[in-house]
């Protein structure tokens, strides 16, 4: 063999050795990552640590304290005109009515609605009179069989973020004639461009004004934290269900727009329970929440959320808090039912009934 051959059979062991080294490498390091997994998988406490930065589920909106007060008197709307606040639309919407006697089928109308819609970023809906009946359906849930007699396009004046602008009214407008020209209908509006910016506008005020969290957080006390089957224990006994958003919920018992009168999270980041790691969970706060103004009868609502929290801090060894962290008392909780009150008399007010289908588009949970 030649030095060219020695060569070539060198450089095959050089290379054999170096896979080898590389496929040792690798196994290993599986190996421990394998030992890591096992050894650890499920056993991270998913809630961090205290901290001023953590960030609880109603940070962002305002919170009843039991030293501030009520709703201001600014945000009056003009009662509904046609009567018709449980209804699919009423007076928080502009609506582009189409009559006509021949029925339209579901598809005829949606397609030319699904065409354009992108153009508005408010909540908007196409409505119509399902045949036979004078009951309202949303055609983007109906089945493909239904047809209507009525349509009403309608566009919602004013949400969290803000009022409708001119440019979505007009937006809405060109979606009803294409629908009036296609299915052959006049149109008929419930109010001016005029009329509905400055509705928008008041309602917009409405929702600022009335846009309320009242929360209780119950912290640890006597135990340093509160574990997972624990915290699932009481729980139940406090009638919360867990569900949606991985976070518990006390249930509406009445049927109705509002599905949850209240919900419990953990007060630290990120606020939900793993259902898959509930029994090495550990935390050092809970947070009961709820929206004020999409509870129906609010104060009860409240009344109910406060024994929750005293069968959680009952169970678990914790004390109550107010959103700033305070020892809760008697005299801090009567403030808070103070003003939950005075805020559902002000909306009864203005129109609008806490807890109502209205309710709950305006301030979605």
């Amino acid at each position: 063999m030649g030095l060219r051959g020695a060569l070539i059979i060198l450089g095959l062991l050089i290379m054999a050795i170096v896979a080898l080294n590389a496929y040792d490498r690798g196994r290993i390091k599986r190996g421990l990552l394998a030992l890591f997994e096992g050894r650890f998988k499920g056993r991270g406490v998913i809630a961090e640590a205290p901290s001023e930065d953590s960030v609880p589920p109603w940070s962002e909106r305002r919170v009843l304290r039991p030293e501030t007060e009520g709703p201001a008197e600014g945000a009056k709307t003009a009662a509904s005109e046609e009567g018709g606040l449980e209804e699919p639309f009423g007076s928080i919407d502009f609506i582009v009515f189409l009559p006509g006697d021949a029925m339209v089928e579901r598809d005829a109308a949606l397609g030319i609605y699904k065409q354009s819609e992108y153009l508005i970023d408010k909540p908007h809906r196409l409505y119509g009179q399902r045949e036979g009946s004078q009951s309202w359906g949303n055609l983007s849930r109906d089945p493909a069989t239904a047809r209507y007699g009525l349509l009403a396009l309608a566009l919602q004046l004013a949400d969290r973020s803000g009022a409708v602008n001119e440019s979505e009214l007009n937006a809405l407008s060109q979606i009803g004639l294409k629908l009036a020209d296609a299915l052959d209908r006049p149109t008929r509006f419930n109010m001016t461009f005029e009329q509905a910016l400055e509705r928008a506008g008041a309602l917009d005020k409405f929702c600022s004004t009335f846009d309320v969290i009242a929360t209780i957080n119950v912290l640890a006390d006597s135990a340093p934290v509160f574990r997972g089957p624990a915290i699932e224990r009481a729980a139940h006994e406090a009638h919360l269900e867990f569900g949606a958003r991985n976070i518990f919920h006390r249930k509406n018992p009445e049927a109705g727009a509002c599905r949850h009168l209240y919900s419990l999270a953990n007060l630290y980041q990120p606020g939900s329970f793993d259902p898959l790691r509930l029994d090495v969970f550990q935390t050092q706060g809970l947070t009961l929440f709820m929206s004020v103004p999409s509870v129906p009868d609010p104060l009860a609502a409240f009344t109910d959320m406060v024994e929750a929290a005293r069968v959680l801090a009952r169970r678990l060894g914790g004390k109550l808090f107010d959103a700033d962290r305070k020892p809760l008392s008697d005299a801090g909780l009567r403030a808070i039912r103070t003003q939950i009150q005075d805020m559902a008399d002000h909306m009864v007010q203005h129109g609008i009934t806490p807890g109502s289908l209205n309710a709950v588009r305006l301030f979605p949970p």
